[in-house]
């Protein structure tokens, strides 16, 4: 099968991520940090290697200010719930997945908060200019994706960050569909809140994620439980990433994080999204060229390996059924957790075709794509 499904999760995994991770799971794997033998100790530092690996690849200065999680959407949910606060306004955009908007929704009703949601240029790329027209004097929050999961753009978080930091505003970026494919760096970058999973660009295993807090994000655990620390306190302790990380991690998982990193490290961020960028919009020019096919996705821009469509007089999901069945492809269909994306895209009602590329795929699986999508066109 040509999988151009990425977007959701990457496959396939890279060799040295699925070896060494099985070769762990096998041969090691002990629950990290609740014991003193040999297993638990080295599966301790294999763990505290995923957090180093994570460090360095968004130049966090401490690798403790990074707690694990079971995805994004968790990551998403604790830096919202300690840094949401009562009755201020937060900024976001219509391109967020449900993971911000139905939690700054919830908010709304329960924390009486104000929500602005930028809606960005044609290109879909926001930056500081537009989103200084919209700070006000109770506004606490900046919460956006780095590239958003349904036209792929890049948002300028670099500029956005330079000036949360000079308002006096928290900084949460959601990169989800960017990690591991564009340079991020928290410092350079003014993030308060990075939340992303470990599955999808970083080549690791479901179950997987982290969000990482600077030293003016706020820091509270929405679950409370053994630690395998201060065992002797009945209170959750107050020291990360312990404070977060209650109950066994998923250890299996972050091993396999880690080799993921190792694999990106190797191979380089450049040559990933150059790789990426190259085939996305090749694509598009060919799709540009074949009739009855509307293109969501700009072609003038840097993009997260995504193109979304539709083809004219034809349900989403249909295309989907015929690329799945007749020619073997996996894209998705529908509103992607995205239903502000859709609305402003105007596709609220009908949804979109989404194809979503990885550094594994090739020339061959875009043309093959191509030629799909230009017979059930014509």
């Amino acid at each position: 099968m040509i999988y151009l499904d990425n977007a959701a999760t990457t496959f396939p995994k890279p060799e040295q991520v699925i070896n060494n991770t099985f070769d762990f799971a096998k041969n090691l794997g002990a629950n990290p940090g609740r014991a003193a033998h040999k297993m638990s100790v080295a599966t301790a530092k294999e763990v505290y290697g995923a957090r180093e690996n994570i460090a360095g690849l968004i130049n966090a200065k401490d690798e403790m200010d990074i707690a694990f999680t079971k995805n994004c959407t968790e990551a998403l949910n604790l830096g919202l719930f300690a840094n949401v606060k009562e009755g201020f306004h937060v900024i976001s955009s219509v391109f967020e997945h449900n993971s911000i908007i139905r939690v700054l929704e919830h908010y709304k009703k329960t924390r009486n908060i104000t929500v602005t949601y930028l809606e960005p240029e044609n290109d879909g790329v926001l930056n500081a200019d537009d989103v200084l027209p919209f700070i006000k004097k109770d506004t606490s929050l900046i919460a956006l994706n780095h590239a958003n999961n349904l036209i792929g753009t890049y948002n300028d978080i670099q500029s956005i960050g330079k000036l949360a930091s000079e308002k006096g505003i928290l900084f949460l970026v959601d990169a989800a569909q960017s990690i591991g494919k564009k340079q991020i760096d928290v410092q350079k970058m003014h993030i308060d809140l990075l939340c992303a999973p470990g599955h999808k660009s970083l080549f690791g295993l479901s179950g997987t994620g982290f969000i990482y807090y600077s030293k003016n994000a706020n820091k509270e655990p929405m679950f409370r439980g053994g630690t395998g620390s201060f065992s002797n306190e009945t209170i959750q302790p107050t020291l990360m990433p312990d404070m977060i990380e209650s109950g066994t991690v998923n250890f299996v998982g972050i091993k396999s994080v880690k080799e993921g990193i190792d694999f990106i490290n190797e191979t380089t961020i450049e040559k990933i999204e150059n790789r990426e960028n190259n085939l996305t919009k090749y694509i598009l020019e060919e799709f540009a060229k074949i009739e009855n096919v509307k293109l969501y996705t700009p072609k003038n821009t840097s993009l997260a390996g995504i193109v979304l469509f539709n083809i004219a007089n034809k349900d989403c999901s249909e295309v989907a059924a015929i690329l799945n069945e007749k020619y073997d492809i996996a894209v998705r269909s529908g509103l992607h957790c995205n239903p502000y994306g859709h609305k402003y895209l105007g596709t609220i009602d009908r949804g979109a075709v989404r194809a979503s590329l990885s550094y594994f795929n090739t020339l061959d699986d875009a043309d093959n794509f191509i030629k799909a999508v230009y017979e059930i066109a014509n």
